[in-house]
């Protein structure tokens, strides 16, 4: 059978009689050669016993058949067309084709046995091709085979044998009934093949509406995830700004003299800021992540000391929660390849997850070698986790034991980030709980390359204080603007605070600043980078930072791609005055045009 071929899936199939006339009409263009020249070997034949004039018109004829066939089939219709009219010219011509070969069996009687044997094996052999060059098509199949093998049959079986000591009279009847089973079988297969062609078109069919399926449950998908995005990116940002504003307010209370109980309420706001922002955060995160732009700096890295202080710095919680945070990695020299910060966070967030989640017993981090890699394991006593939810724990904001939302707990964003992370580092990531009993999660890191590097004393330091500078403020939130001003200005600063490019391209103008700090989304289709690159055109290599409350991936990005620095809201004080004297120090350090 000749299969029709695999066309792309987003180009529906043809029907099936479509993809029949599809390939009568690649099969007519190719063999009207070979069996023109088998009507000619018969013509040659039958001329050495019969008149030249009716083997030529034989000639003619079969030729004749065999250019309409080429002209009237060698164009099957469009899908969009009906198959019917193209169909019946096909059964039409297909059955004049038979007839024609079955009438050079008008020659059969007058021909020697090697004549006969000859003729026979070409009709036959004819008949053969055709199951394929037909489809086997129920109606273009036998128009054509019935006609030649059935007259074959009879010649053979009516023709009485050449008179001579060798005849025998039971030969040509053998003959006949053999043609007639064969031509049983040649109509079997035909079948066959025709239902094998129809149930591979219509699987296709069944594939392409699949596919159709898929692609729009997939467009579905993207739409609600891109629509999600939006929704995050526009709630942490309008999220941000006031939250940004009380950090700042907060952060100025505690630079005044406060009453113990005015210190206490500073503190609680403090904390659920903390909280707050942390939250915020982990949208942030996952933003980034979404957006492709955190980057990876692997390096072969000692396990234990990066364990070490995790463990240290979790300690507290457990004890306040009569836990115990046992910490098991007796090899010094276990190492891996990977991004220290990021597996950081991946751990930090795994035992962050199970002191929440664990009430009483142990919460271990173990490590130690599996097959040349390291392996690290947060295994804890606490609730465990149905293995019906063990694939859903790591979906954005899925939370088991929560109904209530307590915040405490977080926006179950903590294994996404740490199944995102796992798969920017390489890290196999692994699952083993059960309720009642307690939870693992393994990470499996990439080996180590080379040697550990020599351990040094970090030479990082923090500023004392900050340098008394003239400082720009860009946004157009009053608030924030407020906020700012009240921070830096206790801090020793001269502020200017403006609300959009023009106001900062005529303040600076007549008072340069020394460091801009513009609000990456301002009124309109204004936007902090498009304020800081005019100000640079006035104050070229003006430092300055971005500081935003979006977290959509495109912004990320536009910013990232800008080379600026953005900070994200709310800004935690200690940060944002390290990244001022970080721009102000860069700024030093860049030697003058």
């Amino acid at each position: 059978m000749v299969a029709p071929g695999h066309q792309p899936l987003l180009t529906p199939p043809r029907p099936a009689e479509h993809e029949v006339l599809g390939l009568v009409a690649r099969h007519v263009s190719r063999i009207p050669f070979p069996v023109f020249l088998a009507a000619l070997l018969i013509a040659v034949m039958a001329s050495r016993t019969h008149a030249t004039a009716p083997v030529a018109a034989w000639l003619a004829l079969t030729t004749l058949v065999l250019v309409l066939r080429w002209v009237l089939l060698r164009r099957p219709p469009a899908p969009t067309e009906s198959a019917r009219p193209a169909m019946r010219r096909a059964v039409v011509l297909s059955g004049l084709n038979g007839v024609a070969h079955a009438l050079s069996l008008l020659f059969f009687p007058g021909m020697g046995d090697l004549e006969r044997a000859v003729l026979t094996m070409l009709l036959t052999g004819l008949s053969s091709a055709a199951v394929g060059s037909t489809c086997g098509h129920p109606r273009i199949y036998p128009a054509y085979a019935v006609p030649v093998m059935v007259a074959l049959a009879v010649a053979w079986g009516f023709t009485p044998e050449p008179a001579g000591p060798d005849a025998r009279g039971w030969l040509g009847p053998s003959m006949g009934v053999l043609i007639m089973l064969y031509l049983a079988v040649l109509l079997s297969l035909a079948r066959d093949n025709h239902r094998a062609l129809t149930q591979a078109v219509d699987l296709r069919r069944r594939e392409f509406k699949l596919n159709e399926e898929l692609r729009q449950a997939l467009t579905l998908a993207e739409q609600a995830n891109a629509a999600k995005t939006r929704f995050l990116a526009s709630a942490s940002h309008d999220l941000r700004q006031p939250l940004h504003t009380l950090s700042l307010f907060s952060a100025s209370l505690t630079t005044n003299e406060l009453s113990p109980r005015g210190q206490a309420i500073v503190n609680h706001m403090n904390t659920a800021l903390k909280a707050l922002g942390e939250q915020l955060s982990g949208l942030l995160d996952l933003s980034r992540l979404d957006a492709g732009i955190i980057d990876s700096r692997s390096r072969t890295i000692a396990l234990a000391p990066l364990l070490t202080q995790l463990h240290q710095a979790c300690a507290p919680v457990a004890e306040a929660k009569g836990l115990r945070l046992v910490l098991a990695c007796d090899d010094d020299l276990l190492a891996a390849h990977t991004d220290e910060a990021h597996l950081a966070r991946i751990v930090r967030n795994l035992l962050d997850n199970a002191l929440k989640y664990c009430d009483a017993g142990t919460v271990w981090i173990r490590a130690g070698w599996r097959g040349g890699r390291a392996l690290v394991s947060i295994k804890d006593t606490g609730r465990g986790i149905p293995a019906e939810h063990h694939a859903r724990v790591f979906e954005e904001f899925f939370q088991l034991n929560n109904p209530e939302r307590d915040r405490s707990k977080g926006l179950g964003l903590g294994l996404s980030i740490v199944q995102r992370l796992s798969q920017l580092l390489g890290i196999e990531l692994g699952l083993v709980s059960e309720p009642g009993v307690g939870t693992e999660v393994s990470l499996l890191l990439p080996a180590p390359q080379g040697a550990l590097p020599t351990a040094t004393e970090d030479a990082t330091s923090t500023a004392a204080a900050m340098p008394s500078c003239h400082m720009l403020v860009i946004d157009d939130e009053a608030d924030v603007r407020t906020a700012m001003e009240v921070l830096l200005t206790s801090l020793g600063c001269r502020v200017t605070v403006c609300a959009c490019t023009d106001d900062a391209m005529r303040l600076a103008a007549a008072d340069p600043p020394d460091i801009v700090l513009a609000d990456l989304r301002l009124r309109g289709e204004q936007s902090g980078i498009k304020a800081i690159r005019k100000l640079r055109q006035q104050q070229p290599g003006l430092p300055a930072l971005l500081i935003s409350g979006d977290t959509a991936p495109d912004r990320l990005k536009e910013a990232r791609a800008e080379g600026l620095v953005l900070l994200h809201k709310p800004v935690a004080v200690d940060t944002l005055l390290a990244a001022i004297q970080q721009a102000l120090e860069a700024d030093e350090d860049t030697p003058a045009a």
